[in-house]
């Protein structure tokens, strides 16, 4: 799965790709055949001025063309690529869910 991972008045860091790497691994993991990429939008909505604040916008590319999109807030970059992957597994998880049923 290729994983890409973009911020905005934040450092990427190495810590942050392996950790996304990470958890997608283990979200995607069964449904291989459905996703084929990630991308994490990463953005400090504070800026320059500090403080606590990490929008993450994330997207699930899959295989047939389509894409899913989450958003989220939190605290820390890592808490919000926790958070968008979880989000977004559920969603896979449902529409893997919709087609086996079908």
């Amino acid at each position: 799965m290729d994983i890409r991972i973009i911020t905005r008045h934040l450092e990427r860091t190495q810590e942050l790709v392996d950790l996304a790497t990470r958890r997608a691994g283990f979200a995607f993991a069964r449904f291989d055949a459905l996703v084929r990429g990630l991308e994490i939008r990463l953005d400090d909505t504070n800026g320059p001025r500090g403080g606590q604040g990490i929008a993450c916008l994330a997207r699930v590319h899959l295989a047939n063309g389509g894409s899913m999109l989450v958003e989220a807030s939190a605290s820390s970059p890592e808490e919000g690529i926790a958070r968008s992957i979880s989000r977004l597994s559920g969603r896979v998880r449902r529409l893997a869910t919709r087609r086996h049923e079908h």
